[in-house]
């Protein structure tokens, strides 16, 4: 019997359940194509390797969060602050959803296996280099010199920050990194402007707060 092939959006979906069955990654391409009963052939159609298919559930999740604000017209009326706000708010709802396989798959946050996935890091960076872009022009940020690129390695790194925040983040609802995003974001944008010291002894604050001992 001929099986049945499958889109690449059910087979992150596939690869996602067999995590959440086993609680590790597939030992093999064939240990995964067996699980899910479909072809070697449907899965190199697709992907080069099972790295390459975890690396395409962090893509997805992301790029349907963008498309989501995107079609969001609350959200398109944004300042580039605002808009910055909403996606790591909603990155972490997401994320939420999958807790378990996001820290997984991340890797030891202080050497972040996260770091590997080459393709993702792009996803990330082309976003926030198009919402640097926008603030220039809309005077939200300093357009002196190369400042939109800085801005994408600096919210990369916000990103891993804040990964790392929420894995060890034991307050109720996850508030804490509720906050922690609200100062970083607004941190990363005063830095631009004259509100860079008080941000940043607010933010100071804030983290000696969440890392002193109870």
């Amino acid at each position: 019997m001929k099986k049945k092939s499958v889109s690449e959006a059910s087979m992150e979906q596939q690869y996602m359940a067999f995590f959440e069955e086993h609680y590790r990654r597939p030992n093999s391409v064939l240990e995964f194509v067996k699980y899910g009963g479909v072809s070697e052939g449907d899965f190199y159609a697709k992907h080069s390797s099972l790295e390459q298919l975890e690396e395409s559930v962090w893509i997805k999740m992301t790029e349907g969060l963008i498309q989501r604000l995107a079609e969001d017209e609350t959200y398109m009326a944004y300042s580039v602050r605002e808009k910055t706000l909403a996606f790591f708010f909603g990155f972490f709802e997401e994320a939420l959803k999958h807790r378990s396989f996001v820290l997984y798959s991340a890797g030891d946050l202080k050497n972040p296996a996260l770091l590997r996935f080459k393709r993702f890091k792009s996803t990330l960076s082309e976003y926030f280099e198009a919402l640097a872009v926008a603030g220039i022009e809309a005077k939200e940020l300093s357009g002196l010199g190369n400042l939109s690129r800085w801005y994408a390695k600096g919210a990369l790194a916000q990103f891993l920050f804040l990964l790392n925040f929420w894995k060890n983040d034991s307050s109720s609802g996850f508030e804490a990194t509720d906050e922690a995003i609200e100062r970083s974001v607004n941190l990363i944008f005063d830095l631009a402007g004259m509100n860079a010291l008080e941000s940043g002894l607010g933010f100071a604050r804030f983290l000696f707060r969440h890392n002193s001992p109870a």
